[in-house]
C-alpha cells in the first residue's frame, strides 16, 4: 500500500469537503515506463517516461465538477480542488446522479500484479530480449529478403483513490509486453506478420516463441489470393476472436451504451442471445490478469461477473453511476485512462470459457471456409452489423489451408454471429484484457476481390 499517495489523496478530499463539497473523490496515478524498439540489428527508438498527477471530482447537490493537475505539488492540488468546486457549482444538475460508491469490506486482494524483475529491468536486459526475438526470426528467414522489427515495453505504476464515503485504497502493478514483426519481399510481393506476448510477470515472456511465431506467420502470409465468395464457416483464431468479442461485444454490454439506446443488445437483458456453447465471464480478480485489480477506477471492489451463461445474457457492465441509475448491483467496471479523465466503463479480464479442440483441429474439420487471424474492424454498435476486413487470414479447402487471403471481408450481424458459434476451442490466449480460444462460426457471408 502506497501510504504517501493515500495521504495526499486524503488531504485533498478533506480540503474539498471543507470548501463545501457534499462528496469528493481523489484519484492519483503515477507511472514509470520504458520502451525500446529495434529493426534488424539497430535500435531505432528508445524512451523513458515518468508521469504523475491527480484528478479531483467534487459533488455539490447533483452538480459535478472535475479538474486535474499533472503534479503532486500541494499548491497545484489546492488549485485543482478549487477549480473542481467552481465547475461543480457552475454546472447543470444531473438528475440521474445518486452518489459516489460506498466502502465495501469484502475486497479481494488480487495476487500476481507486481513483479520487481519488471520494475528493475535495465535497458541492457531489454535489448537482450529484442536480440533473442530477432535472432530467432532470422533462423526461419534465411535466404529470404526480409526485415525484422522487435520491441519491449515495461511499466511500473501505482494508483490511489480516496472518497468522502470511506473508500481509501492504493495498489501497485507491473506490466511487460514484447512483440516481433517480420517483413518479407518475394517475387514482387511484400507481406508481414507479427506476434506478441504480454504479462504482469517477467517469467511468462518467451522471446524465442515471439520471434518464431512472427516469422512463421509472415511466411504463411506470402502470395495472398482472393476467393469465390458466398456463405461459409469462419474460424476466428484467438486474436481475431478477441477483436470481435473484446471490442465488438464488450462495448455492447457497457451499461451506459445500453441506457442511451446505443447498443444492439439494448433490449436483450435476460434473453438467450448466443449459442449454448458460449460462456463469457468478466473477472476482475483473476490472479496475474492484465485487467485485474483490487478495486476499479472509483475505488469499488473488483469482482467476477457472469456475462453470458447457457447463451443467456446475465449481466451488463456497470460503474456506480449506471448501477444507481438502474438500481442494480455495481459490477466494479469503472475505468479511466489516467488521472486526467472521468470514470467510464470497460471490461477487466473478459474471458471466454474454453471448450474442446483447437485451431488446427477446426481447420482439419472444415470442408470449405476461412480463418480470420485478426481484424481491426468493429460492428455498428447500434445495429450490430459487422463488415470486417480479414487483415490476416487463410482459405481452407478439404481440411487444409490453401493460401493466404487478400481483400476478403466477413459480413454478419453480431446477433447472428453469437447465435452461430458452433465450436469453442481450448487454445486460450491473452490478448490485452481479452482471454479467448479459437471460435467457429457455422456460416457468414464472405466477399473477396
Amino acid at each position: 500500500m502506497d501510504t504517501n499517495l493515500l495521504d495526499i489523496a486524503e488531504k485533498a478530499v478533506n480540503l474539498a469537503e471543507r470548501q463545501g463539497a457534499d462528496q469528493a473523490e481523489v484519484y492519483i496515478g503515477r507511472i514509470q515506463s520504458f520502451e525500446i524498439e529495434a529493426e534488424n540489428n539497430a535500435i531505432k527508438y528508445a524512451s523513458e517516461r515518468i508521469d504523475a498527477g491527480i484528478g479531483i471530482r467534487t459533488i455539490v447537490g447533483k452538480k459535478i465538477g472535475f479538474a486535474y493537475v499533472t503534479t503532486l505539488d500541494d499548491t497545484d492540488i489546492q488549485e485543482a480542488v478549487s477549480n473542481s468546486l467552481s465547475l461543480a457549482r457552475a454546472s447543470i444538475p444531473d438528475p440521474d446522479f445518486v452518489s459516489l460508491p460506498d466502502y465495501s469490506s469484502d475486497y479481494h486482494q488480487t495476487r500476481g500484479l507486481f513483479d520487481k524483475r519488471i520494475q528493475d529491468l535495465t535497458s541492457e536486459e531489454a535489448a537482450e530480449i529484442i536480440i533473442r526475438i530477432i535472432d530467432t526470426s532470422k533462423q526461419l528467414l534465411v535466404d529470404r529478403d526480409y526485415a525484422i522489427e522487435a520491441a519491449v515495453y515495461t511499466s511500473s505504476s501505482s494508483s490511489a483513490i480516496v472518497n468522502s464515503l470511506g473508500i481509501s485504497k492504493s495498489e501497485s502493478k507491473t506490466f511487460i509486453s514484447v512483440n516481433g514483426t517480420s517483413i518479407i519481399k518475394e517475387d514482387g510481393d511484400q507481406t508481414l506478420s507479427y506476434d506478441y506476448q504480454l504479462s504482469r510477470n517477467f517469467d511468462d515472456i518467451d522471446p524465442e516463441w515471439v520471434g518464431e511465431s512472427s516469422a512463421s506467420l509472415a511466411i504463411k502470409a506470402l502470395h495472398p489470393k482472393t476467393i469465390e465468395g458466398g456463405e461459409m464457416p469462419v474460424i476466428f483464431a484467438p486474436l481475431g476472436a478477441s477483436a470481435i468479442l473484446g471490442r465488438g461485444f464488450a462495448g455492447a454490454i457497457n451499461a451506459e451504451e445500453v441506457q442511451m439506446g446505443r447498443s444492439y443488445i439494448a433490449d436483450a437483458f435476460g434473453e438467450k442471445i448466443a449459442s449454448d456453447k458460449l460462456e463469457i465471464i468478466d473477472d476482475g480478480v483473476l490472479p496475474s490478469g492484465i485487467g485485474s485489480r483490487t478495486y476499479d477506477a472509483e475505488g469499488y471492489r473488483s469482482q467476477r461477473t457472469v456475462i453470458i451463461e447457457g447463451g443467456v445474457l446475465k449481466s451488463l457492465l456497470h460503474n456506480s453511476y449506471t448501477a444507481n441509475k438502474d438500481d442494480v448491483e455495481n459490477t466494479g467496471n469503472a475505468s479511466r485512462p489516467s488521472y486526467s479523465g472521468l470514470p467510464s466503463i470497460s471490461t477487466s479480464n473478459f474471458m471466454v470459457k474454453p471448450g474442446k479442440g483447437d485451431l488446427e483441429e477446426f481447420i482439419s474439420e472444415t470442408k470449405r471456409g476461412v480463418v480470420c487471424r485478426n481484424t481491426g474492424d468493429l460492428p455498428n454498435m447500434t445495429t450490430g452489423d459487422l463488415s470486417a476486413m480479414i487483415m490476416e487470414g487463410y482459405y481452407i479447402e478439404d481440411g487444409e489451408i490453401q493460401h493466404a487471403l487478400k481483400n476478403t471481408l466477413i459480413g454478419i450481424n453480431m446477433k447472428q454471429l453469437l447465435q452461430r458459434i458452433a465450436h469453442v476451442g481450448n487454445d486460450i490466449r491473452t490478448a490485452s484484457a481479452m482471454i479467448t480460444p479459437s471460435l467457429v462460426i457455422e456460416r457468414a457471408n464472405i466477399t473477396s476481390g
